[in-house]
């Protein structure tokens, strides 16, 4: 006996429904240290609990012409000296700022050192060392034979530590003399510091060792970080060693520049990571702090605590305990590169892409601002009440765009008018919001910070409307392969047993009558907001009349519509989406298709003709509709068989054929034919034919 089944035909994947309720009132709220790790401040200090508050004065000096700074040293008298690219070292003075002061012939000015009154400086790729005067003269104090002079650090008795790349190596510089004094596995040695004992500590950029090298030149790895790079080192007076180790997961490099010099500090880094390691006197090693953003490129020892420089978004941190960072600053600037303490308490940084001189501290600043990363709506919103918890002078601004990065066309900053702790957000509905927060007194701190904003609903809409078309989608048998236990007797007399797959799911000859008429409608619902849709079907006719509804608050995609009830011709069908379910009553939206015009055929094909006379038969069926697309023949009840039109193709609606059926015994058979055209409509038709014996 054969079993039918039912297959939907597919056209596209469906949208699973978005989250209910994407249109309410959402709150923005910064309140935790991690809220602010994309944030500008000045003045303000990001506490490890989250709390804002007024931090130490800073001052920018910019420079120009110049796209790197590589190290800074403050001078015996309190000016301070930036090492950049092209062999340029800058200085700043109270009296004349940031202003270029010499230019080395060794390419590029990696590292800086105070020496006596003036500098010692270390540069690539040629690998010189210069000492300037604190007049700016120059001279050249030794070639080391190595590409580049990475760091440097003062030894005992007048010599200079120097640690150095590709090879890194570790020189000790004595009477313009080089010699190696450690040739470590590493590319390069980029990170060195006094062990207060007349030797150095080392980090290397290939491996993320530390190393030890006394003053005696004995050699050995303090510690193996995990990460690959060992970028800075700093000593603090208790005598622990601080160090930031980093891996970078890619870049993205434009190649060396003019002098064939790497820029490893300057170029952006996706997938970095940067960990502050403390490293007691006796050795032991402590995972002390991560920093929030991908890269520590310096620190510094000083009384107020350490202190990291980040990129490449910049900043700078002061490391209070295990786990916990203030952020004292957050310049506009990609990297904090190079670190230095003066000697009146104030920490001097500098940043690269653009190049400038901060001064922060040691003063307290009478106040700050802090402007927050912006907010992505991800659509178009409308913003509502700012909330606040804090004390002291506190002013909001807000400002918004459609732009990822505040740009011209964004509005200007309005203020939010504070009462009990909160106001209005002036600024245009926008897909981004930025808000700006002012300290205005040196006791101001803010704990938390929240603004409503909620989505501009969407229309919803339909794509990819399909009707499957009429027979289609069905298949005689299982809807998959079965297999079925077969027992079999051997010549033998032994019985086996075996499984044997048996054919299914072929084409059926003609459709059954309760699936004569279903049609299978497919789409694909989205909604810009996310909302849960409903939908709504309806048909007309292509040639007028008005639309009627077939199906109503429908959840699915895909509709079985049984086409029966419709005269034959030609018609269309529209699907609404409608987001009501999810948004306040007034506010639903709905979208709709409508799809190409469509056949119903519901009426078989007529038999004009058929006549036999033995085995000779011949008939003719035509159709009002569609084209008959197959003639099928069984006698006595066997198998159908295909019969060849008259044409040889079964392409119009008129079909005729000539037949002799071969091998038909002699005496009476009842011979039927069956018509089946292109909608799966069928029309059988019996006759009874005598084939006379052979004399």
């Amino acid at each position: 006996m054969r079993r039918l089944a039912v297959a939907a035909v597919l056209f596209a994947g469906t949208l699973a429904a978005g989250a209910v309720g994407a249109t309410e009132t959402q709150w923005w709220t910064s309140q935790a240290f991690a809220d602010y790790a994309k944030a500008e401040a000045m003045g303000v200090v990001v506490r490890a609990d989250g709390v804002l508050e007024a931090g130490p004065r800073a001052t920018m000096f910019p420079s120009d012409s110049v796209r790197s700074a590589w190290a800074i040293a403050v001078l015996a008298d309190g000016s301070v000296a930036v090492a950049a690219d092209h062999g340029r070292v800058d200085r700043w003075t109270a009296a004349g700022g940031l202003k270029p002061w010499v230019k080395l012939g060794g390419g590029q000015v990696f590292a800086l050192v105070r020496d006596g009154d003036g500098l010692l400086a270390g540069t690539g790729p040629r690998g010189a060392i210069f000492r300037i005067s604190p007049r700016g003269d120059t001279t050249r104090v030794a070639t080391t034979d190595e590409r580049y002079v990475w760091a440097l650090a003062p030894g005992t008795n007048g010599a200079i530590w120097a640690a150095t790349g590709t090879r890194g190596r570790l020189l000790r510089i004595e009477k313009g003399r080089g010699s190696v004094v450690f040739d470590s596995e590493e590319s390069n040695l980029v990170s060195l510091v006094s062990d207060g004992a007349g030797g150095v500590y080392a980090g290397g950029d290939s491996r993320g060792r530390i190393y030890h090298v006394s003053a005696a030149g004995v050699a050995r790895t303090l510690f193996d970080a995990p990460e690959d790079e060992v970028r800075a080192l700093a000593r603090g007076a208790d005598g622990v060693l601080w160090a930031a180790a980093l891996s970078v997961a890619s870049t993205d490099t434009d190649g060396e520049d003019e002098d064939q010099t790497p820029a490893p500090v300057t170029t952006p880094v996706a997938g970095g990571r940067s960990v502050v390691y403390r490293i007691a006197p006796d050795s032991a090693a402590v995972a002390w702090w991560t920093s929030p953003q991908p890269l520590v490129f310096a620190l510094a020892s000083t009384p107020q605590g350490l202190i990291a420089a980040s990129g490449n978004r910049a900043g700078l941190f002061r490391i209070e305990h295990a786990t916990a960072a203030s952020q004292l600053l957050a310049p506009s600037q990609a990297q904090v590169t190079a670190l230095a303490s003066g000697a009146d308490g104030a920490v001097w940084a500098a940043t690269a892409n653009p190049v400038a001189l901060w001064r922060v501290g040691p003063a307290r600043a009478a106040g700050g601002t802090l402007t927050s990363a912006p907010l992505d709506a991800k659509r178009f919103a409308r913003f509502g009440h700012a909330r606040w918890a804090g004390s002291g002078a506190l002013a909001l601004s807000t400002r918004s765009g459609n732009s990822e990065t505040p740009d011209t066309t964004w509005s200007k900053w309005q203020d939010v008018s504070a009462a009990d702790g909160g106001g209005r957000v002036q600024s245009p509905a926008a897909r981004f919001l930025q808000w700006k927060l002012e300290l205005g007194s040196a006791d101001a701190r803010l704990e938390e910070l929240s603004v409503a904003w909620r989505e501009e609903n969407m229309a919803p809409r339909v794509d990819d409307l399909g009707v499957a078309p009429q027979a289609q989608g069905f298949r005689d048998g299982e809807l998959g392969p079965r297999s079925e236990a077969v027992t079999q007797a051997l010549p033998s007399g032994q019985k086996v047993e075996y499984s044997v797959s048996l054919p299914s799911n072929k084409p059926i000859r003609e459709l059954p009558v309760w699936a004569r008429g279903l049609r299978t409608l497919q789409w694909r619902g989205s909604d810009p907001n996310g909302d849960a849709l409903r939908y709504r079907i309806e048909v007309k006719r292509e040639d007028g009349g008005e639309w009627v509804e077939i199906g109503k608050d429908l959840e699915a995609t895909l509709y079985t519509w049984n086409t029966n009830s419709l005269p034959d011709g030609r018609y269309r069908v529209r699907v609404t989406a409608t987001d009501g379910v999810s948004n306040a009553v007034g506010e639903e939206r709905t979208g709709f298709a409508v799809s190409r015009p469509f056949a119903v055929d519901n009426t078989p094909p007529a038999w004009k003709a058929l006549s036999g006379q033995g085995a000779r038969l011949e008939g003719a069926a035509d159709d009002d509709s569609s084209p008959i697309v197959r003639l099928e023949v069984a006698v006595d009840d066997g198998d159908w068989r295909s019969l060849a039109t008259d044409t040889g193709l079964a392409d119009s609606r008129e079909a005729r054929f000539r037949v002799t059926l071969p091998s038909l015994a002699p005496g009476e058979h009842l011979v039927s034919v069956r018509a089946v055209d292109m909608a799966g409509n069928a029309a059988t038709r019996a006759v009874t034919v005598q084939v006379p014996r052979g004399k």
